[in-house]
């Protein structure tokens, strides 16, 4: 495809895509795009997409992007910086704006340290867990009050990465009445996972004590890190945890991984096919703005957990309302937490 600007033949690629939101209640959104590369300087390149719906509209189609794109600057030492500029419209309202910009990406290439790819890998699997993606078979759950909670089967016999096995995927989103922020500090603090204390929320680690023995910075923002939790027990399980967040999304994932597997990764071992069971949380804004942003947030949570009693086209009976109280208890002890006053958040 063409396009002739002031007597210049502009090639552009025609490409069909889908946005996922981070919730498998969110249909996925599909857009016909035009993209334009070109460097624009030595070490600078720029991509521009465009829909094509502006030019020929499609009343089926209710997702619009907007000029969007990013500039990609090469620097010293494998790194790029990335200004990425995000635009979009779904139905009568614009989603981002100039406001919701992600701005400057700092992205190690090649560069980025071995400890990082793991929990690099972790977010990956979560996002892909969460969308709504054709090769994701999202079941609804047959219990009273589960309308918004749905549910997947994951068979990794010859899959890298995963543990062997079946495991089960439950998720729902819950709307609460205040900010990303407030929500996304709540969770990311170590202490609210412990039951001792009036406030919390991990059902999983209920009466034991949690707590941060290291962490790495990772990202510009003082709230984007991955950190090493330790829960006591009458034996010690670690946790690797992500945080991670922008103005359009926050992250919090967590997985539970062995000792000996850290200790080899912190001696230069490769993370790549580790298996890795990847549960959490992704927060976005859903409301008026107020003076700390959006005044409500979707926050949708999904677990991941192995399941011996479950095949490949079978979940059981028990396996069903232990995951589903599990995924409603959370939900509901955030809620609450939301809802009192000894959680001032920031």
């Amino acid at each position: 495809m063409y396009t002739k600007l002031k007597g210049i033949c502009i090639l552009a690629i025609a490409i069909a895509v889908e946005f996922n939101a981070p919730s498998p209640l969110h249909p996925t959104r599909e857009c016909h795009l035009a993209r334009h590369s070109k460097q624009l300087a030595s070490g600078i390149w720029g991509v521009v997409d465009v829909s094509l719906e502006s030019l020929f509209p499609n009343p089926l189609i209710r997702y619009r992007r907007r000029p969007s794109g990013c500039l990609i600057q090469q620097l010293p030492n494998g790194v790029a910086k990335i200004v990425w500029v995000e635009h979009s419209e779904v139905g009568d309202g614009l989603v981002y704006g100039a406001n919701h910009w992600l701005g400057n990406l700092e992205i190690v290439s090649p560069g980025r340290e071995n400890v990082l790819r793991l929990p690099e890998r972790m977010m990956r699997k979560f996002w892909a867990n969460l969308s709504d993606l054709a090769e994701n078979i999202w079941r609804p759950v047959p219990l009273k009050g589960a309308e918004n909670v749905l549910a997947m089967i994951i068979n990794a016999e010859d899959e890298e990465g995963q543990p062997p096995g079946t495991s089960i995927v439950i998720a729902t989103t819950v709307w609460v009445l205040t900010s990303p922020r407030r929500v996304f500090d709540f969770l990311n603090n170590e202490g609210t996972r412990n039951r001792y204390i009036d406030l919390q929320w991990d059902i999983l680690t209920y009466g034991h004590h949690v707590r941060e023995t290291g962490y790495i910075d990772n990202g510009c923002d003082h709230g984007n890190q991955v950190s090493i939790l330790e829960v006591k027990d009458q034996i010690v399980v670690i946790l690797l945890q992500e945080i991670y967040t922008t103005l359009t999304g926050s992250y919090v994932t967590f997985a539970p991984v062995e000792a000996s597997t850290l200790d080899m990764i912190l001696n230069g071992g490769s993370p790549e096919n580790l298996p890795i069971l990847p549960s959490g949380f992704s927060i976005l804004p859903d409301g008026p703005k107020g003076n700390e942003g959006s005044t409500g947030s979707l926050v949708t949570m999904a677990f991941q957990i192995l399941d011996t009693a479950s095949s490949a086209t079978y979940i059981s009976p028990d396996s069903v309302a232990t995951t589903f109280k599990l995924v409603m208890e959370t939900a509901e002890c955030i809620k609450a937490a939301m809802l009192n006053p000894l959680n001032l958040g920031t």
